[in-house]
């Protein structure tokens, strides 16, 4: 290990005890670690391991997780325990179950080396899709006080703005499902891409009643710390480590045990939106899927092979390699320019320059049409993400449900506010 502050020291003889014999300049003494019989460092200062014979011992990428290292000489103990390694897997976990294996050979790009000239005509398809299908059928959800069960933390006075907005989005999703007539006795509401479970926690507590039938699934791929599920301890929350492309949800026994299934979601990343979508439609969970209330959010992160409505999006004349340019285009929605900070200063610059030598009139111009420039590419991005998202309803109208677009809270509170309703009666 190099430290500017530390300095290594030869190992004293007059130690009697097995002691670290790296020197902490900052503290002016030996590290007080204990050490292995024959070694001089503990494992932290340890400047190069050393197998028994002697030799250098080095790291390599673990063969089960390339995302960790082990030691050479430790290898076979490490795959003996290592948390990546093959276990037996659960019945309701199937193999791409909810994800295509193969490939398509539409390579995406990034839009700068895609020429301005493609850019343009798949905005002006995007345009068109979107004045005639979609720009009229986007609803905007009834007004609600925020909802009783989120309304105690949301009145807490040391809140930051931040999670004032979470939860006034929590509660807008709330208020959906309710809205839709999704609440009913025996019901399993299953949060899919869980995360730390924040909705799934106001839900079990506004539906699932102490001993009661109905109960919430918490799907996530991710081990994570601070779950707000782990405060319902006692109650009908039951979470499953699972990645939604190969979650085969009819054979969960909670979810077996139930009458209905309403799926719930908030702000599910791009292509994971179209596994879930797979998913709670899928043919052994259909009957029992009463309802959906998903808010999308992060398109560009799509994936042409994996989007459920590739056919109703090629009907209307975008082919595979536009839709990757569609994938680019989203992120000017959130992002602005989509270019590099260096990209878009350079030419504010250039621009700068210009309009000083033209004079305030040039300035307040070319200020202007930057603004212009700005605003149409975010314009562009939202009407790409909206088409999207109304591929994916028709893909849901096919399945017997009646579904739309949602428009679930205002852009002030979060740019990435429409989510997909839908409902099937029995």
């Amino acid at each position: 290990m190099t430290d500017s502050s530390v300095q290594i020291q030869p190992l004293s003889a007059t130690l009697t005890e097995p002691q670290c014999q790296y020197f902490v300049v900052r503290k002016k003494r030996l590290c007080r670690m204990t050490v292995r019989p024959g070694r001089h460092y503990c494992g932290e200062h340890e400047p190069q391991p050393k197998t028994d014979d002697g030799q250098d011992d080095t790291r390599i990428p673990c063969p089960n997780d390339p995302k960790h290292t082990v030691y050479v000489s430790k290898l076979e103990k490490h795959l003996s325990i290592c948390n990546a390694r093959a276990t037996e897997q659960p019945p309701y976990i199937v193999p791409n179950i909810n994800a295509p294996t193969e490939t398509e050979g539409f390579l995406r790009k990034p839009l700068s080396e895609i020429p301005k000239e493609t850019i343009t005509q798949v905005i002006e398809k995007v345009d068109l899709i979107y004045e005639t299908y979609v720009k009229d059928h986007i609803t905007t959800a009834q007004e609600h006080p925020i909802h009783s069960t989120v309304m105690e933390e949301f009145s807490e006075s040391d809140r930051a703005e931040s999670s004032l907005r979470h939860l006034r989005q929590v509660s807008s999703l709330l208020w959906l499902v309710e809205d839709e007539g999704l609440v009913s006795e025996n019901t399993c509401y299953v949060e899919l891409g869980a995360g730390k479970g924040h909705l799934s926690y106001y839900a079990c507590n506004a539906w699932c009643e102490e001993g009661g039938a109905s109960a919430a699934l918490l799907v996530d791929r991710a081990s994570l710390r601070h779950k707000r599920d782990n405060k319902l301890r006692g109650r009908a929350a039951l979470r499953l480590r699972a990645d939604l492309a190969h979650l085969a949800l009819e054979r969960v026994p909670r979810v077996a045990a139930c009458r209905a299934l309403v799926g719930l979601a908030k702000h599910l990343c791009g292509v994971a939106t179209d596994y879930a979508l797979r998913c709670i439609a899928a043919e052994g969970v259909l009957d029992k899927t009463r309802g959906i209330v998903l808010a999308t959010c992060c398109h560009h992160r799509c994936e042409r092979a994996a989007f459920v409505a590739n056919r109703h999006l090629q009907e209307l004349g975008i082919s595979g390699d536009e839709f990757n340019v569609m994938l680019g285009i989203v992120s000017w929605a959130t992002c602005g320019t989509g270019r590099s900070r260096g990209a878009a200063g350079a030419e504010g610059r250039a621009a700068g320059a210009e309009g000083r030598a033209a004079g305030a009139e040039g300035r307040a111009a070319g200020a202007e049409g930057r603004a212009a420039g700005a605003e149409g590419r975010a314009a562009a991005g939202r009407r790409a993400k909206r088409v999207l998202d109304w591929a994916r309803v028709q893909f849901l109208r096919e399945r017997g449900f009646s579904a739309t677009l949602c428009r679930f809270v205002p852009s002030s509170v979060s740019p990435e506010n429409i989510c997909v309703v839908a409902s099937k009666r029995t």
